[in-house]
């Protein structure tokens, strides 16, 4: 029988079992508090060169997009900048109210912007730098096209920049604040965005169109605030008796294209269907619906061909995992805690807990796959709570870490991301110099050339000059040599006479 048939029933007596056994253990163990919440600062450029990077502006429904998705209890704020930086979302913790104005401030999203002060924008972003909340945890998602522009002057804007990442960036890396930055234009300063991330331990994405910023953003908000997700196989996913609601997301290669959403017991709901407890969004790059009180059994969701899809839950039953480093460094090992936690508490009973299976699924660069059987290589802790070592990633680049539990009639997927950065291998012998990328060699070759002619000019200058005060030393010697120009002849000589063989003298 799959899991997709097995009946339901027996997670209701499941959860009655762990209710009770946690209320009669609750005096023998102190239950864990729960771990920081996310507190998401998002920072998007609205230059007037976004009318070329993203003339659709897309960067509306992706950040309606993340106002939806953002957990309760979080923490949000938005910023825009383009020569200043303004505030138009609260940095507050989200919920209803929130939601509502977050809303309402898409349509300040525009390109009204006349530079990119990105460092004037960091600074609103971490305000409160020094005092902030540790029950929170604290991420900063910066969007823009550009580079450090806040003058006139490429000097004071190249200053600006070197400060950003020799001061700034160390200080925010250094508090545990990673800055993940999306570069949404070829035109974007590319190494110092990415230099900008690996500072403070973020991610640096580019996105080569508008039209991949919305994913980017959700796999940001994935970054700061993980949520736990259902599979999906073909295009069924399981709904348990303990979820409360689940968001169905489906990113479309076409606007307009035709997204459906069946029920167990056959109802179909669409955008143009509504139906109490349902709540359809769409725009061009995605759809989104979120159902309450779903139905427990199998879902459809039909979708187009090539459509991406996600399923994440708000359920009683939560899988937590300890975030990941964004960023990690070739060959280190690191390690990932992993819990089961319903209302009561971090559940620790052995007896429960060996009713379901955990796993770690490991893909990146090449090809590269690794799975770990957790619950068949580590004994059941006494405290609940898994420690399961991350073999150590020798190959850089982009890694997704997803954790599996499966149940009787449950199944949960949790997807990390982690960004390897491997040092360069050292060069074997040879005479060939190593290459440098062309960015890097461009404005020092610039530089060079520039002192090197000013040498030039100035050695050609003290040259004439010198040649000049010869000149008029050798002038006046030969001055001084003719006794000057109006001196007589000396008298009793004379040219030599042809006729008188040279010897004789003038009478």
């Amino acid at each position: 029988m799959s899991v997709l048939q097995r009946p339901t029933g027996f997670i209701s007596r499941f959860v009655l079992l762990c209710a009770l056994l946690l209320s009669a253990s609750a005096h023998l163990q102190a239950q864990t508090p729960l771990g920081p919440q996310p507190d998401l600062r998002l920072l998007i450029d609205i230059s007037g060169s976004m009318k070329e990077s993203d003339p659709d502006n897309l960067r509306g429904p992706a950040l309606e997009l993340i106002v939806r998705l953002l957990p309760d209890g979080a923490r949000a704020g938005v910023w825009i900048f383009g020569e200043d930086v303004q505030q138009i979302v609260p940095h507050q913790v989200v919920d209803a109210q929130w939601r509502e104005r977050a809303l309402e401030a898409v349509a300040r999203i525009d390109n009204s912007g006349q530079r990119t002060n990105i460092p004037a924008a960091l600074a609103a972003a971490t305000y409160d730098l020094g005092s902030m909340d540790p029950t929170y945890r604290t991420s900063v998602v910066l969007l823009t096209d550009g580079k450090v522009d806040l003058s006139a002057s490429p000097m004071a804007n190249a200053t600006a920049a070197r400060d950003l990442l020799a001061n700034t960036a160390p200080e925010l890396g250094a508090t545990g604040i990673p800055v993940h930055t999306i570069a949404l234009s070829e035109e974007a300063d590319w190494t110092f965005l990415r230099a900008l991330a690996n500072s403070t331990a973020g991610l640096a994405e580019k996105a080569r169109t508008a039209a991949q910023l919305t994913e980017i953003f959700v796999q940001s908000l994935e970054m700061v605030a993980p949520t736990a997700r259902v599979p999906i196989v073909g295009n069924i996913f399981l709904i348990d008796d303990t979820v409360d609601e689940f968001t169905a997301l489906v990113f479309l290669q076409e606007a307009g294209a035709e997204v459906t959403l069946t029920s167990p017991g056959g109802s179909v709901y669409s955008p143009e269907q509504r139906a109490e407890g349902v709540d359809w969004f769409e725009s061009s790059q995605f759809a989104l619906v979120t159902v309450t009180s779903p139905e427990r059994g199998a879902w459809t969701l039909a979708a187009p061909e090539g459509a991406r899809s996600r399923v994440s839950v708000i359920s009683d039953l939560k899988l937590e995992v300890d975030p990941l480093p964004n960023s990690l460094p070739a060959g280190r090992v690191t390690e990932l805690g992993i819990r089961l936690r319903d209302a009561e508490g971090v559940i620790s009973q052995p007896e429960l807990l060996q009713l379901f299976t955990l796993a770690v699924q490991v893909t990146g660069p090449d090809g590269y796959s690794e799975s770990i059987d957790v619950s068949g290589r580590y004994p059941v802790p006494a405290t609940g709570e898994y420690r399961v070592s991350v073999p150590a990633f020798e190959r850089g680049g982009r890694y997704q870490v997803l954790v599996q539990l499966r149940g009787e009639t449950l199944e949960r997927e949790l997807p990390l991301y982690v960004e390897v950065i491997a040092e360069e291998a050292a060069p074997a012998i040879s005479t060939r110099p190593a290459e440098v990328p062309e960015q890097d060699l461009q404005r020092p070759a610039v530089t060079l050339i520039a002192l090197l002619l000013l040498a030039l000019a100035v050695a050609f200058w003290v040259y004439r000059r010198r040649r000049k005060r010869k000149m008029a030393i050798w002038q006046r010697r030969f001055d001084a040599s003719r006794g000057g120009a109006d001196d007589t002849v000396v008298s009793g000589l004379s040219a030599t006479d042809p006729d008188s063989g040279g010897n004789e003298k003038a009478p």
